[in-house]
């Protein structure tokens, strides 16, 4: 029985309920004309919703695979840093660019580096994923919902 997997709902659950909850503070608007609590509560339900597939889905072939092998901690840590740093690394690189770069270039590195977190994934794969994203980046945020976030902004 992996207890992590518990753990892990039980983290998301409680920053989806919280989420949603400081959400209903602000007014929710309508779907064509949201206001600030809308994303939030939406994102908030959502993540309360994965956190309750996470505890009652049972564990893949490879967590029962790992039980009757029972791993040390190194090697669970080893094979675990490389998503963990890659996403944290995407995500840091995500800020920056999106402050001196613009919505393409950020957007394109946050999915590239955390798209090579996954040890089977090729650079040729990786980037053909960034550049899908970034396509529907463009076509959602910027002409979709009009967000004030420019595309490129080298300055």
């Amino acid at each position: 029985m992996h207890k992590h997997r518990y753990y892990a709902a039980g983290l998301i659950l409680l920053i989806g309920v919280s989420t949603a909850m400081g959400s209903l503070e602000y007014s929710m608007g309508t779907l064509s004309r949201m206001g600030p609590g809308y994303f939030p509560l939406l994102l908030g339900s959502v993540l309360t919703l994965i956190a309750f597939l996470i505890a009652i889905l049972p564990g893949s072939s490879e967590e029962r695979r790992e039980d009757a092998q029972r791993e040390s901690l190194r090697a669970v840590a080893r094979r675990r840093c490389r998503p963990w740093g890659a996403t944290v690394a995407g995500v840091i690189a995500f800020v920056v660019l999106g402050k001196y770069g613009g919505l393409v270039p950020a957007t394109f590195v946050l999915i590239f580096i955390a798209a090579l977190g996954d040890s089977k994934n090729s650079l040729k794969s990786c980037f053909w994923l960034a550049t899908g994203v970034v396509g529907f980046a463009i076509v959602a945020f910027h002409y979709g919902l009009q967000l004030q976030f420019p595309l490129f902004s080298w300055g």
